[in-house]
């Protein structure tokens, strides 16, 4: 079950990159962000009021808000290497780097990992790889390599302080992530003066990314709270394969030879992490 929520959760992630990407070509990238947090935040009060939580520790709220400081962090941090042009070279590092990480650590606490299971963990590296990153002029400087892994490491904290918090804590940790994320995303997008409502057009790719990255949230959650952090880690992070499959469906896109490799490898990928 908490497989399925991991898949579940890159294909709610993808599908909100789609939408929140599409946003981000007429708008500020923070204006994009603050906004598609703010608006998931209903979704989340009636998911509070859904799901039990027969117990919430001090610790889940601790966890969850340093889940969400540096979930916010990455972003920024990812954010200055699209300003910089050099996305299809820090791509592949900041997901297979953020995809490693919570492995490894799952592993030095003394997790159990098959050999299909590895088999999976090295299958899905190499498709986000693949999926996420093209040929490009850029070269990569030291500034950006620093970046790129800065914001893999805020993106493996994430997961792995969301896989601290209890089950019996239900969506709570969410709620500490969020409030901890939208005053600092509203706080920059003030200061770079594009805090404002986006224009009706444009509204509604910033809804449906918002929309997509708290069910998202939700369904990583409860996979990490209830199943095997490093395997579900890597499902979640074959999210691009939704990401460029919206692309291929709803724009018309053609996938490159390393894309539709990088998509093959995913679905073996999850065959094996499925074992």
């Amino acid at each position: 079950m908490s497989q399925l929520l991991a898949i579940a959760s890159a294909a709610l992630f993808g599908l909100a990159d789609f939408a929140g990407g599409r946003a981000s070509r007429e708008l500020s990238v923070w204006r994009v962000t603050a906004w598609s947090t703010t608006i998931g935040a209903p979704l989340l009060a009636l998911g509070v009021i859904v799901v039990p939580a027969p117990n919430v520790q001090p610790s889940d709220l601790i966890f969850g808000a340093v889940a969400g400081f540096v979930g916010l962090l990455g972003l920024a941090l990812l954010y200055s290497t699209l300003a910089a042009g050099a996305m299809s070279l820090v791509a592949p590092i900041i997901g297979t780097v953020a995809a490693v990480l919570p492995v490894m650590w799952d592993v030095a606490l003394g997790a159990s990992i098959t050999s299909g299971n590895w088999v999976g963990v090295g299958l899905g590296v190499t498709a986000v790889a693949l999926i996420a990153g093209e040929r490009s002029g850029e070269r990569l400087t030291l500034k950006l390599l620093v970046q790129a892994l800065g914001a893999a490491v805020a993106f493996a904290v994430f997961y792995i302080a969301l896989a601290q918090t209890s089950s019996d804590s239900g969506l709570w940790p969410l709620v500490a992530a969020r409030s901890a994320a939208i005053p600092v995303a509203f706080g920059v997008a003030l200061i770079a003066g594009s805090a404002a409502v986006p224009p009706k057009e444009i509204m509604r790719f910033v809804i449906i990314a918002g929309t997509f990255d708290m069910l998202a949230n939700f369904a990583i959650l409860v996979s990490l709270q209830t199943g095997p952090m490093g395997i579900n880690v890597v499902l979640t992070s074959l999210y691009p394969v939704f990401t460029v499959a919206a692309a291929i469906l709803i724009l018309k896109e053609h996938p490159t030879v390393r894309q539709s490799i990088g998509i093959g490898l995913a679905i073996l990928a999850v065959a094996f992490l499925a074992l």
